[in-house]
């Protein structure tokens, strides 16, 4: 997995988790779904569970198809989809 150093430190300092947490999540198959990002074409949503609520990890697949994690956000949205199977 490749991830954006500049939200590294942002994701743990302000959502006090980090792109390694979410890593070893996806690696052992822990998501909850992947979907399309109707807004970007070429991105695509990690929806997973991380302390007890759902969020959001938008990636891309690079041209050497890596996994480029962007960044990680709490989502009311998928909370209320997903947060039932917690």
């Amino acid at each position: 997995f490749l991830f954006f150093l500049l939200y590294r430190q942002t994701l743990i300092k302000e959502r006090n988790m980090s792109f390694d947490e979410i890593s070893e999540l996806i690696l052992r198959e822990e998501y909850l779904d992947i979907l399309e990002n109707p807004g970007r074409k070429d991105q695509l949503i990690f929806i997973i569970c991380l302390k007890e609520y759902i969020y959001a990890v938008p990636f891309i697949i690079d041209e050497t198809e890596n996994i480029v994690l962007e960044t990680a956000y709490p989502s009311r949205k998928f909370n209320r989809i997903y947060g039932e199977l917690l």
